[in-house]
């Protein structure tokens, strides 16, 4: 909806008015000037007949109208009218007509001229109007081209209004960004704006609301419209200066709405090309810290075995050398795990899956955990006939490890530890259950978030609180669902969905 807003004070209304009175005031009087003298040159120097003269009075109308406007060609009508008739239409020197034929030959010729007067102001103002709206698209096709190259390394708003401002010759533009209600401002003439009502605008308060001021000091007008597209307000946007046509005004709009979400585009698709390069250098970087670390890792082990094989040692040597031999291995598989989890993405988790047997995958965790087990009771039941899972083994077998040591980390000494293995129709259902403290319902989404640790067990369990994040990844990139609820017997059960190969 356009609306508009007139704000004149009395002085500079009387002003204005009287600049434009005295300016139409001349003008008619040279128009009565020019009537009078082509009657002087027709009734005393060249004394021709009433045709002649009505002619020439129509040309003159018809130049005074292509000329100036419609008032003033009126003016020189109702003249050559009365020039007509007290000069050359009988009774000569009289406003009177005697003979009926005069009375429609003055009708005639006052249609006529009135009419002429009408259809060369029309056709005039039309012209202007063509010619201005044919500079508008100039203008506005430059617009479009200066906005299609508007660095998104600066800031947008000041290149979008200064580009406005000069295509358009304008005294000052304006911009407030609908997310960060700043604004831009180009131009000398910035007091003339409201910034709350750019910022209401912006906001979207007043979403359809075009505000026009107008000014009488031959400076235009201040226009304040929304910048929306696709039905959304991106900002909103202040024009100072020589007053626009609403379609041009409109398309202004448009082409700074469009300009404003290119440059946001292309800023995220930057932001994307960072991360995606700062995700290749991070996995260098594991890929490097990984062979830093197995390598030494690997040149201890082969020492130890052969230390081990080739050497005899006391009972008690060989019990110490099994023993650093067996943390070798547990501290090369901390490596090659804590690799993995640091390249999970949540989200975006890489998977590969295949058919994969739930009583294995199963036992290679359980066999994988067997030292942090440490002889703790363990209750697995897998249900006859389990289909097999479509899952990544590496993937679901770490994601189910983090389960059991999480048990293993939240339950007391000694406790039992359960996994179930359950199907209905498509869908196997996996569950790892502890006797340890539960999970407070307050807690049981925010435990699955990055680096949350519970508000009982943070000061007492060591840990990063990235494992349930990391499980939790893992299976919804398998298309399934891991949650947490407390069991009747005291204890926690997580529980996490898998879909069955097809």
């Amino acid at each position: 909806m356009w609306t508009g807003a007139h704000d004149f004070s009395m002085t500079n209304f009387v002003e204005c008015l009287s600049g434009r009175a005295c300016i139409r005031a001349l003008r008619v009087s040279a128009c009565l000037a020019l009537i009078l003298a082509i009657t002087w040159v027709a009734f005393f120097a060249v004394q021709v007949n009433p045709l002649i003269v009505g002619f020439t009075y129509v040309l003159a109308i018809l130049v005074v109208a292509a000329r100036w406007g419609l008032v003033e060609s009126l003016a020189t009508s109702v003249a050559a009218m009365l020039c007509l008739n007290y000069f050359f239409l009988p009774p000569i020197r009289s406003l009177t007509l005697v003979d009926p034929q005069n009375w429609v030959a003055l009708f005639v010729f006052m249609v006529i001229a009135v009419t002429a007067s009408t259809l060369s102001s029309s056709v005039r103002q039309r012209s202007a109007e063509a010619q201005a709206r044919t500079v508008e698209m100039e203008s506005l096709y430059q617009l479009s081209l200066s906005l299609m190259l508007v660095d998104t390394t600066r800031d947008i708003g000041p290149q979008i209004t200064e580009h406005i401002k000069t295509q358009f010759s304008l005294q000052a533009v304006a911009y407030c960004d609908g997310l960060t209600r700043e604004i831009s401002f180009a131009g000398e003439e910035t007091q003339r704006f409201d910034q709350e009502t750019l910022r209401t605008i912006s906001m979207g308060e007043g979403s359809w609301f075009i505000g026009r001021k107008q000014s009488t000091s031959n400076s235009g007008e201040v226009i304040v419209a929304p910048v929306v597209l696709g039905g959304r307000i991106l900002g909103s946007l202040g024009i100072a200066g020589p007053p626009l046509s609403e379609p041009a005004l409109q398309a202004v709009a448009n082409l700074t709405a469009i300009s404003i979400e290119h440059a946001r585009q292309q800023i995220a698709a930057g932001r994307v090309e960072v991360a995606r390069q700062n995700e290749r250098l991070k996995g260098i970087l594991l890929d490097a810290l990984a062979h830093d670390f197995i390598t030494p890792l690997t040149s201890i082990k082969s020492a130890i075995t052969t230390v081990r094989s080739e050497y005899g040692h006391e009972p008690e040597e060989d019990d110490f050398l099994a023993v650093v031999e067996e943390e070798a291995d547990k501290l090369g598989g901390l490596v090659t795990e804590t690799v993995d989890m640091a390249r999970i993405e949540p989200g975006r988790t890489r998977i590969q899956r295949r058919q994969l047997s739930v009583a294995e995958l199963i036992g290679a965790s359980v066999n994988r955990m067997k030292s942090a087990l440490d002889g703790r009771p363990l209750e697995v039941q897998i249900q006859d006939g389990i289909s097999s899972v479509n899952a990544d083994p590496d993937m679901i077998g770490l994601a189910l490890r983090q389960l059991l040591g999480n048990a293993i980390k939240f339950s007391p000494p000694g406790s039992k530890i359960a996994i179930y293995a359950q199907q209905a129709n498509e869908i196997v259902t996996m569950k790892v259950r502890d006797q340890g403290p539960g999970v407070p319902p307050d807690e049981a989404a925010a435990i699955f978030e990055r680096f949350y640790r519970g508000r009982r067990t943070q000061e007492w369990s060591p840990g990063t609180g990235m494992g349930l994040s990391i499980a939790r990844d893992i299976i919804t990139a398998h298309r399934g669902r891991l949650w947490v609820e407390n069991v009747p017997e005291a204890g926690a059960q997580f529980s996490f969905t898998l879909p069955i190969f097809r």
